[in-house]
């Protein structure tokens, strides 16, 4: 018996699957893997609102104009991985801006380290929805740059539609 042709959508459906797979993208969704350029679907909250999200490129050099993205984290795990935290912190990212925005710029991320000091004074707030929760609470330390688990340093990932 012959094999069926398999059609576009199978087809691309497997390709998908084995994009993510290689990539290694991280439990919580996060927006781009370590080790190399890939496609993964996830969320970044922009302006209190939680969108959706498709990585494109991985970027060897800071991007310009550029946007800037939060990862929230416990030092050692993204912040919304840990079981300790508000069910109602559905990502560990955080964006500056949005489409609709003046100062959005597609999703050219450069990665700001937001290490949660405070975990329920971090559940009280919960969720840490836009750029100005990030920065006035006193219990979370931002810094410029990445940790050895999160995202890349640079990366263009635009937010696709609200989620």
């Amino acid at each position: 018996m012959d094999e069926p042709t398999p059609t576009r959508r199978t087809v691309l459906r497997a390709g998908a699957a084995l994009a993510v797979a290689a990539t290694g993208v991280s439990v919580a969704g996060a927006a781009a893997a370590q080790n190399g350029n890939g496609r993964e679907f996830g969320r970044v909250y922009a302006n209190g609102e939680l969108w959706r999200t498709t990585v494109v490129r991985v970027l060897d050099e800071r991007p310009d104009p550029e946007d800037r993205l939060y990862f929230l984290h416990d030092g050692q795990q993204a912040i919304v991985a840990n079981g300790d935290v508000s069910d109602d912190q559905l990502s560990p990212f955080v964006s500056e801006s949005a489409p609709g925005d003046r100062d959005w710029n597609g999703g050219k991320w450069v990665t700001y380290s937001a290490e949660v000091t405070d975990v329920d004074a971090f559940n009280d707030d919960a969720p840490v929805a836009s750029d100005e929760d990030v920065l006035d609470a006193d219990y979370i330390d931002t810094e410029e740059g990445t940790t050895d688990f999160g995202p890349p340093e640079y990366f263009i990932c635009p937010l696709t539609g609200r989620a």
